[in-house]
């Protein structure tokens, strides 16, 4: 149940990851690349100026207000080798404790590696074998091939495209993606195999 989650957020795990929540001590591997330009271009904007100094993710500007647990999950992702983050994964503005958004970025320098997928793959059956959730959804602009792959790969569903919609703050054509439940019972069996081909994300 989400509600199990609003306080104490998981670890997950893959073979050579870790999917945890950041803290302070990962500033200093969030300033490699966290606010980086190519990062951003099909994110919708620019960095933010908490991205480029990313110390002030962990400042709260108003400490005096009460704020209820978020249902989100905000996740590092660490690589186990070196033990450093090198990308993030989210669940967000999950809805009625039933469908949510999924988002990620990777230091460029783990780019074509198969990161983004195999982060991707574990967060989705968290979300599915761990709580109630019946859909998440997926965008991607048409122009990020990379993005789009990875979605593609974890077995999300291109629903359409939305052409010269908002995304963010920029106006451009992008797909939109989905993933049931029950799509993601029918591929297991398969789903957890490791897939020798990370020429994407």
């Amino acid at each position: 149940m989400l509600k199990d989650y609003l306080t104490d957020k998981p670890i997950l795990e893959t073979d050579r990851l870790i999917i945890r929540v950041l803290n302070e001590n990962d500033v200093p591997d969030l300033k490699e690349w966290l606010g980086r330009d190519e990062i951003y271009t099909y994110w919708g904007r620019k960095a933010s100026k908490g991205e480029k100094n990313p110390e002030l993710l962990f400042i709260d500007a108003r400490p005096w207000v009460k704020r209820k647990p978020s249902p989100d999950f905000d996740w590092g992702i660490v690589l186990k080798e070196t033990n450093k983050v090198i990308g993030m994964i989210a669940v967000f503005d999950i809805q009625n404790s039933r469908m949510g958004d999924i988002g990620y970025r990777i230091h460029p320098e783990y780019w074509n590696m198969g990161i983004t997928t195999e982060a991707l793959k574990e967060v989705v059956k968290f979300v599915f074998e761990k709580t109630e959730m019946e859909r998440l959804n997926g965008r991607a602009d048409v122009r990020n091939i990379a993005s789009n792959k990875v979605l593609e790969r974890c077995g999300f569903i291109k629903e359409g495209t939305i052409r010269h919609g908002k995304m963010v703050s920029v106006y451009c054509d992008y797909n939109i993606y989905g993933m049931l439940r029950g799509d993601y019972v029918s591929l297991q069996g398969t789903y957890s195999q490791v897939d020798p081909d990370r020429s994407y994300q």
